[in-house]
């Protein structure tokens, strides 16, 4: 080591051979002054004596010492690193090496830079005008189109709008719809892929469909009462179902096989949602239900462990109280929930562990529907005292807001009639559009308001439906568009610039009238969308052509899907005929509602039946036609005479049964009775037929046609089924087929399908870090509100507590409150705050005295607490169903 200055042997070396290669070209004036310098500073390497004592060198000495050093050595070392580089990390630029590259064609770069090359819409503007780039050769996929477009709109060189025109919205038509459940729908939900739909209905069960053609791919069981939401994790490889009947379960989607049963609620299920959170492998899952409890289940990342006790909220000031909605933040460290109680509770996720931070009263009436917006802490809530609210977090912590109120009416429009001003309106459900510019809210009234969400200005009032409205989903990137679909069938698609409907869709179900929407969901690339009704019904809309889905029938089902199952002490399940897990089970075929199964040609629709031969179908089973046109299935196959007998025998009991309680059905609603079937006494056979069918009816309401006052009998294999005939579908589990001859190779196959495949590792780490990205953001957004109580406590002490009901702005850019008539906003200190009188008078009481000293304690408890770490953390709050379920009378 040189003495005069602490430099490695590597660097001394790379000073005389600069020196050295200097020599050999023009610049030998320069590498006499270098040599000269290294001499002064000692940074030539020195000599060493036998005793190990460092001495210096001249640069004579060194060049003697090291005539095996050629003058061009530093040239030819260069010239080596470039092909060595490139068998290891393949360049941008095959054969072309610099030292001066950077990025894909650095000296420096590593296998981890070079995984994949990706281009944001900056990128494309600045790189490319516009114009799509050329692809390196390591880039498999095509540029991404919405990207190119991107690009040349932040160029001038084309308009979004030009480019992708509202009118093209017209051409997306109805693909299929299915019949996949017996029971209304209420939960619908897209992977992060967009491949796979997911349903959850009242018949308790959740099925999974392809997109692209409609194929059922599996059923979920487990759940014993309705399906009330649902949700998927970010990963893409968890699928969680919350049900009336208090638990929570967690399905694998690459295998179908459980994961958790996660019982802590003492009541139904009202939310579910994966909080988009993340440090290091730790994650949440939050439920609420119609217990007033709010449960964080933390679940480990690398190992799918789900904690056997949640992070618990009983948030029940009184009886009755019930959490009805939630929403993340787009970067997980804030939830808002709302509740029966009218309060909205936000809690923070920044510290480690969930806490609650604040309580807002300012609604009077039961918060049903809550949202944050795609970017930022802002969040609007929907009561039923006839307001919105849009929340921003304020300094010294608070929340503050912009009032909505739903009786306001566009410029120039006729004042209300006597009977609409005594009309109390509602808010049914609330949503942002992509860009966060506007708020849309759903109105009971049936009138969607879109306001501006910085102004609270009524912008547009959007007519058309009929009856109440439960889905507002706006487009994952277009921020001109949102889609509504409510109670009376209607499905519209809106320009949210112009206040006009582009495309609409009736819901009309023949010889039963409409049914009603209950849930839809956009797929991530917005080419597809998805509603249930409250038929059971499926329907896939989207662009290009029908073709995919014209093999799908209309009905479909699974003939295992309505088996009895067995539960554990756990909440496991197994299948009561055949002992196993229902993920095990041999590959199942489709059948139509009324138990019949399909052709062979649609059996090879069943994922996993591919290489059961068809032959193996038809010998398999066996039908009898009785005098009541029911079909009955027989084992006929390799079984002996005696088996065949017993098996006859049995189906004749059956047809005894059904055909005893569909005559006493006829009669007693023929004299206008409405008695429930009493069961006869009979043979044990007799029995055991008809018990199926009574118990079918607690646990899932009949199925009634429409047309039952009119006597009309509905088509025979098309939607729901007269009161008194009997759901074939239900009672497959007493005549199914014992084997299904399928190969040992086939349930090998079957247990090794991957069902939803997973996102991939590039893009999952680019969605990862923008989650991150937007969870540290918030936290030092949170972070700077509560030094701002900290380091001026005088600030905050001069601010009357009432201002935390205020609705204020602090610069030109926070809110204004619209309860204020214009130009009598008051300013005081720096955050220009609204004067305590321009509020609602009717909560000042309220806040002055229990409200303020709540505050003030979690103000001192906040500032206790100045220690929080930072997290990672984006997020896709989910529309809740629940508040449906209330207003229908099917609340838990």
């Amino acid at each position: 080591m040189a003495k005069n200055r602490n430099i490695s042997l590597l660097e001394s070396e790379l000073y005389y051979l600069i020196s050295r290669f200097l020599t050999t070209g023009p610049c030998r004036r320069a590498a006499e002054v270098l040599a000269s310098e290294l001499e002064d500073y000692q940074l030539l390497p020195g000599r060493l004596d036998w005793l190990g004592n460092e001495h210096p060198r001249t640069y004579e000495d060194l060049v003697a010492a090291n005539r095996h050093i050629a003058p061009d050595h530093l040239l030819r070392i260069c010239k080596q690193i470039g092909p060595i580089l490139d068998k290891e990390v393949p360049s941008c630029v095959p054969g072309v090496h610099s030292l001066l590259g950077s990025g894909k064609q650095s000296t420096l770069r590593t296998a981890k830079d070079c995984d994949r090359v990706r281009f944001n819409g900056s990128s494309y503007a600045a790189l490319h005008r516009g114009r799509p780039p050329e692809r390196p050769f390591n880039c498999k996929k095509p540029p991404h189109l919405v990207m190119v477009h991107r690009g040349r709109e932040l160029t001038g060189v084309q308009r979004f709008s030009s480019v992708n025109p509202v009118s093209n919205y017209e051409r997306m038509r109805l693909h299929r719809r299915i019949l996949g459940h017996l029971s209304a729908v209420y939960c619908i939900a897209f992977d992060r892929t967009g491949l796979r739909i997911f349903t959850g209905s009242d018949d308790c069960l959740v099925k999974i469909w392809s997109s692209f053609d409609g194929r059922l791919h599996s059923t979920l069981r487990g759940h014993s009462a309705e399906i009330t939401d649902l949700a998927v994790n970010y990963e893409n490889t968890l699928i969680a179902a919350g049900s009336c009947d208090k638990t929570i379960r967690v399905w694998c989607l690459r295998t179908c096989a459980p994961v958790a049963v996660l019982q802590g609620h003492s009541g139904s299920i009202t939310s579910l949602q994966f909080s988009p959170f993340a440090k290091g492998s730790k994650r949440f899952l939050l439920s609420t239900g119609t217990d007033a409890m709010v449960c964080f289940w933390q679940w480990d990342v690398n190992n799918i462990n789900f904690s056997d006790r949640p992070h618990k909220f009983t948030e029940r000031p009184r009886p009755g109280v019930q959490t009805v909605c939630s929403s993340f933040s787009s970067g997980g460290m804030f939830l808002a929930t709302g509740s029966t109680d009218d309060v909205i509770r936000i809690y923070y996720l920044g510290g480690g562990s969930p806490e609650k931070i604040s309580e807002l009263h300012e609604h009077t009436d039961k918060v049903d529907s809550i949202q944050f917006c795609h970017s930022g802490e802002r969040f609007v809530s929907g009561s039923r005292d006839g307001t919105a609210r849009i929340w921003k977090l304020h300094l010294r912590q608070q929340w503050r807001c912009i009032l909505l109120n739903m009786s306001a009416t566009l410029p120039g429009v006729e004042p209300l009639t006597e009977e609409e001003s005594y009309f109390k309106p509602k808010v049914t459900m609330v949503a942002w559009d992509r860009h966060d510019h506007t708020v849309i809210t759903a109105v009971n009234n049936h009138l969607l308001k879109v306001w501006n969400s910085y102004t609270g200005q009524l912008l547009h009032i959007l007519k058309g439906h009929e009856a109440e409205v439960f889905v507002l989903e706006p487009h994952p990137f277009d921020p001109r568009i949102i889609l509504s679909a409510g109670h009376d069938g209607n499905v519209f698609i809106w320009d949210l610039l112009r206040g006009t409907n582009t495309q609409h869709y009736f819901n009309m179900i023949e010889g039963q009238g409409h049914g009603a929407v209950f849930d839809c969901k956009f797929t991530p690339d917005g080419h597809r969308f998805a509603c249930t009704d409250s038929h059971g019904h499926l329907l896939i809309f989207g662009f290009g052509t029908s073709k995919p889905y014209e093999k799908l029938p209309d009905q479909v089902f699974f003939h295992t899907d309505y088996r009895p199952l067995i539960r554990d002490t756990n909440g496991f399940v197994l299948d009561e005929q055949t002992q196993q897990a229902p993920h095990l089970m041999p590959p199942p075929f489709l059948v139509d509602v009324d138990g019949n199964p399909h052709p062979p040609r649609y059996q090879r629709l069943v994922p996993g039946r591919e290489n059961i031969a068809a032959q193996h179908l038809v010998p398999q089973l066996g039908y009898v036609a009785t005098s009541d046109g029911e079909v009955v299935e027989q084992v006929i196959s390799q079984q002996t005479a005696e088996h065949d007998e017993v098996a006859i025998r049995r189906s004749t009991l059956l047809d005894e049964a059904i055909r005893n309680l569909q005559l006493q059905q006829d009669r007693r609603s023929h004299h206008g009775t409405e008695l429930a079937p009493v069961a006869e006494e009979g043979p044990e056979g007799q029995a055991e037929a008809q018990a199926p069918a009574l118990a079918a009816a607690p646990s899932t309401p009949r199925r009634v046609s429409v047309n039952d006052r009119a006597d009309v009998q509905s088509p025979p294999n098309v939607g729901l089924r007269r009161s008194g005939q009997v759901e074939g579908v239900r009672q497959m589990h007493q005549n199914a087929p014992r084997s299904q001859m399928a190969t040992e190779r086939d349930l090998q196959a079957w247990r090794r399908r991957v069902v939803v495949p997973e996102v991939g590792p590039s893009s999952y780490r680019i969605q990862e870090h923008v989650r991150a990205a937007r969870g540290d953001e918030e936290m030092l957004l949170y972070n700077a509100k509560k030094r701002r109580i900290i380091y001026n406590r005088d600030d905050s002490e001069d601010e009357p507590h009432t201002a935390k009901r205020a609705h204020g702005r602090s610069d030109a850019l926070e809110f204004i409150d619209l309860s204020c008539e214009e130009g009598e906003e008051t300013a005081s200190s720096e955050d220009h705050e609204l004067d305590g009188s321009e509020m609602d008078s009717s909560n000042d009481e309220e806040w002055n005295s229990d409200s303020s000293r709540q505050m003030s304690s979690e103000y001192s408890d906040w500032t206790a607490d100045a220690g929080i770490n930072l997290q990672p953390s984006t997020s896709v709050s989910s529309r809740k169903r629940a508040k449906r379920r209330l207003s229908r009378g099917r609340g838990g």
